[in-house]
């Protein structure tokens, strides 16, 4: 399926203008619907014609309109196709056409999708592979130019854009914008790089990424040309992002939740919202679902369907500028969801293009990303300066506490996966894992190599399993692998259904719980450990950085301590 938001020809024009009028029959027609629609508020009853892919007219019911083909709603509720405005497709672990069979049948129907994992690993091919990858899968996927590769200066993956790179990749059919800028100390600071990524995108939407950042600081970032940000934890700085112009994307994935918090904002009816899943994995997808789960927590939360929907549909489109998306209303595509109520918001049928949804089956091949941890592995040890302080986890968040020296329970370590030998050691706590090893190849943002473990033999052995893998996942136990997941797409993505990688995952999680690990979503969490713009604490293959003060800490003790702050 085209990634794009064509105007259509004049031929499919004048013809939808006729069915329209009812001087030619059209290509469905939908009977007996109620039709919401978010722009007003309504509920109302109609029935739906469509030609050409996109709606002719909205009739009166029993008005006579004729198509080829006739669906009958009986009274179920049709309401745009949902769309999710900021999403890593690379986070649910699955390629796009996986993906796309594990939310089309919960009624989303159109992606904006941040490539910037795959494209840490392999750079521009990355991104151009996920748009081919994307117009295969079913769904419609358009896509937002990653603006930090890497992330940071504290970073280093498989790949690195400038702003020539960033410039030239606009240009690509069904690209809509820059996406999120994270590097907010190079924005405040006037980084010569960051600024160039920005001026590359200065025409366009660009999406931000300001964790914690407030008062004069969030003000300077605003007045940068960023236009979003989907990081605020608190209805205080959802309100503060909203009066500083930016629009409010609210996050509910499976490392992050910060629905429930910011509802109280959300029911305010705020102009400038969405909602929006930023990761969320594979087996939580097919447990809860994905836009649909959200809705259904907003209505339980006081929120009008009507409003809810809008979050997911003509407020992402008009963020995006998809014209033709959003709305079930004539000339806009036919993409919309059958409804069993406005409450549990069970998904009868999707509709894209006005055909009944339909994942795609094959998916382009995409070689490199594997992982390379070197010679030296075999012998490596993994100490940590007693001096460090412990990166305390959070079960639901991507952010990190500052625990003292000395009271960590499990070690992590994260180490290079392109072959250049580097690598350091932390400690943590809030995990709960007391012995074997927890390791990924999917570590947001340079996508490195990640192991919480106990033993240095048993961090070897995780390791080297995951070269053996080609990427992906891996619990190791008495230097044996009891449960994998592999991920050969870039060390990212597994092309299985999504029912056995959620199931491979599943088997994952419960040899990381027989460890000892009580981390709702191990692999998730883990993932996050390592993304060096998020406070406060993250462990790079370089070492342990204090984001907050935007610097390494010495291996070699200090007076300055590190404390938890509120951004640099």
């Amino acid at each position: 399926m085209e990634a794009a938001d064509a105007a259509g020809g004049r031929r499919e024009r004048q013809r939808l203008v006729r069915v329209a009028r009812g001087l030619e029959d059209g290509d469905l027609l939908v009977r007996g619907a109620r039709v919401v629609q978010p722009a007003t508020g309504e509920v109302f009853e109609a029935d739906v014609l469509v030609a050409e892919g996109r709606v002719a007219a909205l009739v009166g019911t029993g008005t006579g309109a004729r198509a080829a083909r006739t669906v009958e709603a009986r009274g179920a509720f049709l309401a745009p196709g949902f769309m999710d405005a900021h999403v890593h497709i690379e986070s649910s672990l699955l390629t796009p056409a996986r993906f796309a069979a594990a939310v089309l049948p919960r009624g989303t129907t159109a992606v904006v999708a941040e490539p910037h994992e795959v494209v840490n690993v392999l750079g521009v091919r990355g991104l151009t592979w996920m748009l081919e990858a994307g117009r295969g899968s079913g769904l419609r996927v358009f896509a937002s130019v990653p603006s930090c590769v890497p992330a940071s200066e504290w970073e280093r993956g498989g790949a690195e854009m400038n702003g020539a790179e960033v410039a030239e990749t606009l240009r690509l059919p069904g690209v809509l914008g820059l996406a999120e800028m994270m590097n907010y100390p190079g924005v405040l600071g006037g980084d010569a790089h960051v600024w160039n990524v920005l001026e590359a995108g200065r025409h366009g939407r660009m999406d931000g990424h300001a964790p914690c950042v407030s008062g004069r600081d969030l003000q300077a970032y605003a007045a940068a040309g960023l236009h979003s940000d989907h990081e605020a934890t608190t209805p205080e700085e959802a309100r503060e992002r909203l009066r500083a112009g930016l629009w409010l994307m609210v996050r509910e994935g499976s490392a992050a939740r910060n629905l429930e918090a910011l509802l109280p904002v959300l029911r305010g009816r705020p102009r400038r919202a969405m909602l929006v899943s930023d990761d969320v994995s594979v087996d939580e997808l097919l447990e809860l679902g994905h836009l649909d789960r959200l809705l259904r927590a907003c209505v339980a939360g006081g929120l009008h369907p009507a409003d809810a929907i809008s979050l997911v549909t003509c407020n992402p489109a008009e963020y995006w500028g998809l014209h033709a998306l959003g709305l079930v209303a004539p000339g806009y595509h036919a993409d919309f969801v059958l409804l069993s109520d406005l409450k549990d918001f069970e998904v009868l049928e999707t509709f894209v293009g006005g055909v009944e949804a339909r994942p795609g089956q094959t998916t382009p091949p995409l070689s490199g990303g594997g992982v390379d941890l070197g010679p030296g592995w075999d012998t490596a040890t993994f100490d940590v300066p007693p001096h460090w302080p412990v990166m305390v986890v959070r079960p639901d968040q991507i952010t990190t506490g500052v625990g003292a020296p000395g009271t960590g329970d499990a070690r992590l370590v994260v180490a290079d996966r392109y072959g250049r030998g580097e690598v350091a050691a932390c400690w943590t706590s809030g995990t709960g894992l007391t012995g074997g090893a927890l390791a990924v190849s999917v570590l947001h943002d340079a996508h490195n190599v990640a192991v919480l473990g106990g033993s240095d033999a048993d961090v070897r052995a995780a390791g080297r399993a995951l070269e053996n893998l080609g990427g992906g996942v891996v619990v190791v136990a008495g230097g044996k692998v009891r449960a994998s997941l592999p991920l050969p797409y870039a060390g990212l993505m597994s092309d299985l259904p999504p029912h056995e990688a959620a199931a491979r995952l599943a088997e994952v999680t419960a040899a990381a719980r027989a460890l000892g690990c009580t981390l709702p979503y191990p692999v998730t969490t883990l993932s996050f450990l390592g993304l060096s713009v998020i406070p406060a604490l993250k462990l790079t293959p370089r070492g342990l950085l204090d984001v907050n003060a935007w610097r390494l800490l010495p291996r070699e003790p200090e007076n300055q301590p590190v404390v938890a702050g509120t951004g640099p």
